[in-house]
């Protein structure tokens, strides 16, 4: 039986610039190293997607998706789902 799964994080990322780094960072600080964090850009019209496009340059396992245009937070988390590769799943904030 596999014990190291991996674990898909979906993060909605709006307007976030001063929080995303911080969020990232300390996921990446976590124990449990098999994660696939997938940040979601709802077309913030600020720095944002510049910060989640270094930090996924910055971190192997860091996706950054961009939407097409401004969706709101359900389709954003559901947009993320698309790109999930992990046996679990979970969502966090871009401020938690």
């Amino acid at each position: 039986m596999e014990t190291n799964k991996k674990v898909s994080i979906v993060i909605p990322v709006y307007k976030a610039a001063d929080t995303i780094t911080r969020c990232v960072e300390s996921l990446e600080e976590n124990t449990y190293k098999n994660l696939q964090i997938i940040l979601v850009e709802d077309c913030s019209g600020d720095q944002t997607i510049n910060v989640c496009r270094e930090l996924a340059d910055m971190y192997d396992n860091v996706l950054c998706v961009e939407n097409d245009q401004n969706h709101g937070v359900s389709y954003t988390r559901n947009h993320g789902l698309d790109y999930a590769e992990g046996t679990y799943l979970m969502f966090v904030d871009s401020d938690d």
